[in-house]
């Protein structure tokens, strides 16, 4: 005779299950973050410490559990035990000293293809393989041969701005730099230009869809369950699943074409996707493998650049003599009629201290993680490997203890003998170690460029649209709230 389990049971049983997941995903982790020794906010259910404040303003949080735990503390990312850490000592042991316990992120996405795949997400040997593979594609020479790809988006977006200084009108330079940074991604990493205006916006909403996951029930089935996430995602309005197949198919059909054309002895354009494709010697790139670098160099230099151009603009902006001091440095070196390249950007000091200084205040990556392989104890702090590694970089960017008054924009911070008297470990736009970010050359050449070509065509002038301070806020990176608007003077 079956059993069938009353009503009550039924509830038993549940209530039962209810009892144990709470205890493993809430109670647990948080008991272990409180044996480490460590300060922790209590956290709720499911969501953890994800919630102690609104998503759109992580970054405040992050400077408020600063100033109230320290520089070490602890917290929950959903169900995940989280050590945060922003000082230096210990950071440089994580990042470098004892990087082989602390090489691999923290796995985030990976469950969806090809997200599996990408630099970000692969570990140990893995990721090893590829990054040395891919090292060379970031090299100076590498890059000057993509310069003329980068020159002419600049030149576009320069356009754009002109157009908008001539009738008057006022744009939203954010989203402008947006396209400037997708426009060069997609042509060098995708090996593909716009073909027209409906396929520039395609394009770009594809991209953009990426980025639109926010803290909450999405992107808790994106981590915990990739399965679920897959079939739900497109059926509650989001994009991500299908902008990523758009992407994965344009791609592919690219890397096609170029396939047979290498067989057939056809050149193909030096870009990065072909860099890409003949990158290595015995040991290729597959065709999986490519696609997966190529959206992971859309997914990680569309917006963080395109950001970080954007604040650098409302900064030259609303620092006037600041701009000035860019201006006369480009003048003295180049002239209206040299040709922008790789060696004639690269030699603008303070150029380079202000773009610096942009990404201390407004960090595009405003925190990272590390895995943990081994229990270990690190400069008198205990880590588990049943937590991962929290680093706060706008925290770390706004501690008054390393950065006297945080908020005013100073270039002069990142004078050689300014530098000297820091921890590297203190500044962290792109990470450091041997995990930090392969692509910061060319996010580092994209901005330049640009910012050269803008202010030998006009000066950059604060409006009423202009928010002063600027609105920032938290999603996949830090952004500008209300976009970036400031008006243009034609020189």
């Amino acid at each position: 005779m079956n059993w069938i389990p009353s009503t009550s049971q039924i509830l038993q049983l549940v209530l039962v299950g209810l009892a144990w997941y709470l205890y493993k995903s809430w109670i647990r982790p948080y008991r272990l973050l409180r044996k480490l020794g460590l300060k922790v906010p209590f956290p709720k259910p499911i969501v953890g410490n994800l919630m102690d404040y609104h998503p759109a303003v992580q970054h405040l949080g992050q400077l408020k559990n600063q100033e109230k735990y320290g520089r070490v503390y602890g917290g929950l990312f959903f169900s995940i035990p989280a050590i945060w850490v922003s000082e230096p000592n210990l950071l440089k042991s994580v990042c470098i000293k004892n990087f082989s316990n602390f090489s691999d992120r923290y796995s985030l996405v990976n469950g969806i293809e090809p997200f599996g795949e990408m630099l970000l997400e692969l570990k140990g040997t893995d990721w090893k393989r590829i990054r040395n593979i891919l090292l060379p594609t970031f090299s100076a020479s590498k890059l000057k041969a993509i310069m003329p790809f980068i020159d002419k988006a600049g030149d576009r977006l320069v356009a754009t701005i002109l157009k908008a200084e001539q009738d008057g009108q006022s744009i939203d330079l954010w989203r402008t730099c947006g396209k400037f940074t997708m426009e060069v991604i997609l042509a060098t990493a995708f090996g593909i230009e716009f073909e027209s205006k409906e396929h520039e916006e395609k394009l770009t909403n594809a991209a953009r869809g990426l980025f639109e996951i926010s803290p909450g029930p999405l992107q808790f089935l994106l981590i915990f369950a990739p399965s679920l996430f897959r079939v739900l995602e497109p059926k509650l309005g989001g994009q991500f699943m299908n902008s990523t197949h758009y992407l994965v198919k344009t791609c592919k059909q690219v890397i096609k074409e170029r396939r047979r054309n290498m067989a057939q002895g056809i050149a193909c354009r030096r870009d990065i996707l072909q860099q890409m494709l003949e990158a290595g010697d015995s040991d290729k790139l597959n065709d999986k493998e490519v696609v997966a670098q190529a959206l992971l160099f859309l997914g990680a230099g569309y917006e963080t650049t395109a950001n970080a151009l954007a604040f650098a603009t409302h900064s030259l902006a609303t620092n006037p003599e600041i701009q000035q001091r860019v201006f006369d440095e480009i003048s003295d070196k180049l002239s209206e009629t040299d040709s922008v390249d790789y060696d004639s950007v690269g030699d603008l000091p303070y150029l380079e201290m202000v773009i610096a200084e942009t990404l201390r205040m407004y960090p595009p990556v405003f925190h990272f993680n590390r895995d943990i392989k081994e229990d270990m104890e690190i400069d008198g702090l205990q880590v588990s490997k049943e937590a991962m590694i929290g680093i706060p970089v706008y925290a770390i960017h706004h501690d008054p203890k390393i950065w006297p008054e945080p908020e005013q924009f100073r270039p002069e911070r990142f004078t050689s003998e300014e530098k000297s008297k820091r921890d590297p470990c203190t500044y962290l736009p792109f990470g450091n170690g041997p995990r930090n970010c392969i692509g910061m050359r060319l996010a580092m050449v994209e901005v330049k460029l640009a910012i050269v070509k803008i202010l030998q065509k006009v000066e950059l002038i604060v409006t009423k649209e202009t928010d002063v301070p600027i609105q920032l806020k938290c999603g996949t990176t830090l952004s500008p709230a209300n976009g970036v608007h400031v008006g243009f003077r034609k020189r």
